[in-house]
């Protein structure tokens, strides 16, 4: 369990190789960057319908304000395994904008590092040590059994609708003794000091996603525990998990803490509405104008300097056997 925040933690004064270069995984062809539109937001066209946010410059900078809030939240850790300094290959299983694939590069300079998503989003410049290709990971992988040192997620439960699939997955792709870490946060807004309002619109908020993403077989609500459990069934071993709170605002006392919650905040006054616009218009039968109302209630709320909200974070990381 997470430890409550205690009161006086709240400021009180807050104004190989072996890649297929004729796969259909390797080009990006027209079919992928033909993107789809939708109430004025561009969403991925290659498996169109797989991932339901959208893909433009404004989700991409939502994207990378939450990065740098959890990075602060770890500690500034990319990742909890013990790896080893001499791994050969690393993958990063939706990339999104590539910013943990190049910053895994730049520790790493021998390391070839792999990112794979459904977007072909990421830089135009990178290392040399660094591959992104457009895939679906629920598809068939296209790499060689055995062929990676580690594995890493993050913030993919919006993603996945089959996470037993994906450990199988990963445990055949890894190299024995090699692991895998998820590193999620569930969109489940908490206070330790009931400071959410009766009736509180992010709460709402969250249901309504929860809602929304359970019709197409998506969880939002998960936990570290649920992913370790999955982690054992599929044939890891020595599976941790680690727990941490992601701030939402600037209303802890830490230092780094309110920095997080800065960049956690202003990540959801600039990016909500491409988190709800498509899944409450197309699976709760909301229309736009009242999608957008809505959304001022929670941005309102959001800001709230009585509000004292976060959301449950945690990475699980687990090994794969040596045979």
């Amino acid at each position: 369990m997470i430890d409550p925040i205690p009161p006086q933690a709240i400021a009180s004064n807050q104004d190989e190789d072996y890649f297929d270069e004729g796969s259909y995984t390797t080009s990006i062809a027209s079919s992928i960057t033909d993107y789809k539109y939708e109430h004025g937001r561009r969403y991925h066209a290659y498996q169109e319908g797989r991932y339901l946010l959208p893909n433009d410059e404004v989700e991409q900078n939502r994207m990378d304000l939450q990065y740098h809030a959890v990075r602060l939240v770890f500690g500034d850790k990319l990742f909890f395994a013990p790896l080893q300094k001499d791994m050969k290959r690393v993958l990063d299983v939706g990339t999104g904008t590539g910013i943990w694939v190049e910053d895994v590069a730049d520790s790493y300079p021998d390391t070839e590092i792999y990112g794979i998503d459904l977007s072909p989003i990421q830089p135009r410049w990178s290392a040399p040590n660094v591959k992104y290709q457009v895939d679906d990971v629920e598809q068939p992988w296209t790499f060689p059994p055995n062929h990676f040192d580690f594995i890493h997620t993050r913030i993919m439960l919006g993603s996945l609708r089959d996470w037993p699939l994906f450990f199988t997955q990963c445990l055949k792709h890894l190299r024995p003794g090699g692991y895998v870490e998820c590193q999620e946060l569930s969109v489940d807004a908490r206070t330790d000091d009931d400071s959410l309002p009766e009736n509180s619109a992010l709460t709402a908020w969250c249901n309504n996603q929860y809602d929304a993403m359970k019709t197409i077989g998506i969880e939002l609500k998960i936990t570290g525990d649920m992913i370790k459990k999955q982690m054992l069934e599929a044939g890891f071993v020595d599976v941790e998990v680690k727990e941490f709170k992601t701030p939402i605002g600037q209303w802890p006392q830490d230092e780094k803490m309110r920095e997080a919650g800065a960049f956690q905040l202003v990540a959801m006054l600039e990016g909500i509405g491409g988190l709800t616009m498509a899944l409450w218009t197309r699976f709760l039968g909301w229309k736009r104008e009242d999608v957008e109302d809505n959304l001022v209630k929670v941005k309102k709320e959001m800001q709230s300097k009585n509000v004292h909200s976060y959301w449950p974070t945690f990475a699980v990381y687990g090994r794969k056997p040596v045979e």
